[in-house]
């Protein structure tokens, strides 16, 4: 049944396609102004919900807002439901009780945050900046709970918060962890990073909640800076945390029909190294040396050649050397370079490699 927690869920679905390119996706929706964006994004759940379950859809409204804006809203709600980007900009230019609820459903479904933490650090600064420019147009008196949101400086307390846990050295307290597993959520990047960090300063066992959170962040997070944070977090942890689940998780990740999450990945395993050096893995990042998307062909051949003594192989070797061959500047330095380094791997362990190994590293 339709409730708050679906309604939130369902509008940070709608909200993917905004971190890869927002602007793009404010036009395609229909709207011209990043509120009337926000604002569509927020009751398209609703209006869906409206003609297939209407009480239910009316009563998780009304635990929101019961206000003039709410039966506006519901008034509306077919009209809405078809023309919903054209109706709604032109309304809340013109409805001030229907801005009023608008800004309640954002405030209560966590809009605004779902929609910064998609973005990394400049395009949320933009965000930010632009919604601000355009509550200008209202009234004082009009939004002033998004305004104050807008202009928190909460974020900074928050990275001052994590970064002073550096004294713990990383034994960690139980609100400790609380903190930043929170702040792996944080809608701004900055602060994202900085829990990743320290959670790579481990001293012991992470919890199962904060791994799978970290795995998250280093394969999903939309901020590049982050996401490395993420990863190497998880390769200094590597001893402790990996696990049968977490290799058939990234294996799972590696077949993604999205590049971003492939190359992101392979980045992972790169840096957990040998500790991931199943032949599952293996076979599936030499297949993605040709995948169609250059960052993940090269972070698959950054990632073969951390593989250690497994990924020493004449398979791994020769498609490596073919990678070699790769247009892509980036992917052929990535081939290079982990080919020099199993190279080096057999030179100083010979008894590793096969004699079959041998002749193809030499060729």
């Amino acid at each position: 049944m339709f409730d708050q927690d679906i309604w939130r869920t369902q509008i940070a679905e709608r909200l993917n396609a905004f971190a890869r390119n927002p602007r793009q996706d404010i036009q395609l929706t229909g709207t011209g102004t990043i509120l009337g964006y926000l604002s569509v994004r927020t009751l398209e759940p609703f209006l869906e919900a409206f003609q297939r379950e209407p009480v239910a859809a009316v009563l998780a409204l009304a635990q929101i807002t019961r206000d003039a804006g709410a039966d506006h809203i519901v008034h509306r709600a077919v009209q809405m439901r078809y023309q919903v980007a054209l109706l709604l900009e032109r309304e809340l230019r013109t409805t001030p009780v229907l801005r009023a609820a608008i800004e309640q459903l954002m405030l209560s479904l966590n809009v605004i945050h779902l929609a910064r933490q998609r973005l990394n650090s400049s395009r949320d600064e933009w965000l930010r900046l632009t919604l601000l420019h355009e509550l200008d147009v209202y009234g004082t008196d009009e939004f002033t709970q998004l305004r104050r949101l807008l202009n928190d400086p909460g974020w900074q307390l928050r990275y001052d918060a994590i970064r002073s846990l550096q004294h713990r050295k990383g034994y960690y307290t139980s609100a400790d962890l609380i903190l930043l597993h929170d702040s792996l959520k944080d809608s701004t990047a900055d602060v994202r990073a900085a829990a990743a960090r320290m959670l790579g300063h481990f001293a012991e066992t992470p919890p199962l909640n904060l791994v799978k959170a970290l795995v998250r962040v280093a394969i999903f997070d939309c901020d590049l800076k982050t996401r490395n944070a993420a990863a190497r977090a998880l390769g200094t942890l590597r001893e402790r945390i990996v696990s049968p689940q977490l290799i058939d998780y990234l294996s799972i990740c590696l077949t993604n029909e999205d590049g971003f999450v492939r190359s992101s990945t392979a980045l992972v395993l790169a840096e957990i190294g040998e500790l991931a050096s199943a032949p599952l893995l293996i076979n599936q990042l030499m297949t993605l040396l040709t995948d169609e998307d250059p960052y993940t062909r090269e972070a698959a051949a950054r990632a073969l050649g951390s593989m250690g003594a497994t990924g020493a192989s004449r398979e791994v070797l020769d498609a490596l050397t073919q990678a070699v061959q790769d247009q892509d500047t980036n992917v052929h330095t990535a081939a290079v370079e982990s080919l020099a380094r199993l190279h080096k791997l057999r030179a100083t362990h010979p008894q590793v490699v096969s004699p079959t190994m041998r002749e193809a590293v030499s060729t």
